[in-house]
């Protein structure tokens, strides 16, 4: 790489690196505000709500990576034209050493989202469900009292009838009442708290699970044994993705192992895969809009800024979209980004014929 490609590169990652950092922070910010009450409801300390706002942050930060870097490089080009660099460089005919540090910089982006979908993201997914697993433990052992009706959560009471010497529980009852369309009724002669590959569980012994959904049609099953998470009796009923917490090698290797691979862990790679798409493509859509030098003097009528956000919205739109019809529509988004930059590219470099002097003198 030429020292001109290396100052060019430093130019396109330092915007980049600066804009992201700021909307780490604020989405780190805004994770700690959104957790501050749930977090402190439980009796934990500003640590804890830190570490909960730091494990859920990767997941909105590899949703801004890509517009960080458009943003950042449509940045250091007006930066170029406005202080006539970007001419000098066509001008002299240097313009290899942008195509070289633009490779250098969308590859590189592209690796770093490809880390946050693939790795970072199901790490910090799976750290947190941990932690939040050990907190309820904690806080259902510090809360429920024998012979007391406890709200342990809006919608959610528990009672126990008592405490054996080793810990088990007896007479455990919890209604649940949290979600809009059912509510679920347990009752089990004694229940033990465990800890598995899951996180924290009630294992609940010798008792019945009833269920009363909307439309009252009441159904009742007995169980010898039932495992319910801790988890899910503090967070709020959602539906989870356990595919989420597990990083694409411990996927494959499962696979593997079995022989199969299930499409919703097929679609969960696709999804992971078109985030480095997505960087590349918007890298080369940006550039082929701002790598060429101008001479127009007046304002832009749409900030730069403006643009790339509202082509990374309709990229993940369309992507999102498409993506609900087959797994190889999640690339749609990004294959669109990369054609338009191929025939902007095409158009902006096709030589143009100079007018016929003696036509127009005539």
């Amino acid at each position: 790489m030429s020292r001109l490609a290396r100052y060019l590169l430093i130019q396109f990652t330092r915007d980049s690196l600066a804009l992201y950092l700021v909307a780490a922070f604020l989405v780190w910010i805004t994770q700690m505000l959104r957790l501050f009450d749930l977090v402190t409801a439980k009796g934990q300390d500003m640590f804890t709500l830190a570490g909960q706002a730091f494990l859920t942050t990767p997941p909105l930060a590899r949703e801004i990576v890509y517009i960080c870097m458009g943003i950042g490089l449509a940045r250091a080009f007006r930066s170029l034209q406005q202080s006539r660099e970007l001419h000098t460089i066509h001008i002299s005919r240097r313009v290899p050493a942008i195509w070289s540090a633009l490779f250098v910089f969308s590859l590189g982006g592209a690796l770093i989202a490809l880390f946050i979908s693939n790795w970072a993201e199901p790490a910090s997914r799976k750290t947190a469900a941990r932690w939040s697993a050990e907190i309820a433990a904690d806080l259902l052992g510090r809360t429920l009292t024998p012979g007391r009706f406890t709200e342990f959560s809006d919608g959610l009471v528990l009672h126990i009838g008592g405490r054996r010497p080793d810990g088990t529980i007896v007479d455990f009852f919890a209604d649940d009442s949290r979600a809009d369309d059912v509510r679920r009724t347990y009752l089990a002669d004694s229940a033990i708290i465990i800890s598995g590959e899951d996180g924290f569980q009630i294992s609940l012994r010798d008792g019945r699970l009833q269920v009363l959904p909307d439309d009252d049609r009441y159904s009742e099953v007995a169980f010898a044994r039932y495992d319910l998470a801790i988890a899910s009796l503090t967070d709020p009923v959602e539906l989870k993705n356990p595919l989420r917490q597990r990083d694409t090698a411990t996927i494959v290797r499962r696979a593997v192992q079995t022989g199969n691979l299930p499409d919703n862990a097929r679609r969960e790679l696709h999804k992971r895969m078109a985030e480095g798409t997505r960087v590349v493509g918007i890298s080369l859509l940006v550039a082929a809009l701002t790598a060429f030098p101008h001479a127009r003097r007046k304002r832009e009528i749409l900030p730069l800024e403006l643009l790339v956000l509202a082509m990374a919205f309709a990229e993940r739109a369309a992507s999102n979209f498409a993506g609900l019809s087959g797994n190889w529509g999640y690339y749609s988004g990004p294959a669109a980004m990369l054609t338009a930059a191929v025939l902007i590219f095409g158009w902006r470099l096709a030589p143009r014929g100079l007018p016929d002097s003696r036509g127009a003198a005539s």
